[in-house]
């Protein structure tokens, strides 16, 4: 799921997550395919498809994992109007 956290609101509260458990403050928000893949690869999910949620506010982030030769063929974008 890759969405925005507004500004420095966003970026404070992932910081204090990341002391509180010792992850990457901003990783989850960068969402690089070598971090997806980091999680994925352990877990023997590499050639699973990958499902994309987005609120299409940093759209560099799905052509950043769609360009990757790795998982880039594996993304599957859900579209705007589904909806849980």
């Amino acid at each position: 799921h890759s969405r925005a956290l507004e500004g420095d609101p966003g970026l404070r509260l992932m910081e204090r997550l990341a002391r509180k458990s010792g992850c990457d403050p901003v990783a989850a928000l960068d969402m690089e395919p070598e971090y997806v893949k980091a999680i994925l690869a352990p877990l023997g999910m590499l050639s699973h498809p990958i499902l994309f949620i987005t609120d299409h506010q940093r759209p560099e982030i799905l052509e950043r994992l769609l360009a990757d030769p790795e998982i880039g063929p594996n993304i599957r974008l859900i579209p705007e109007e589904a909806s849980w």
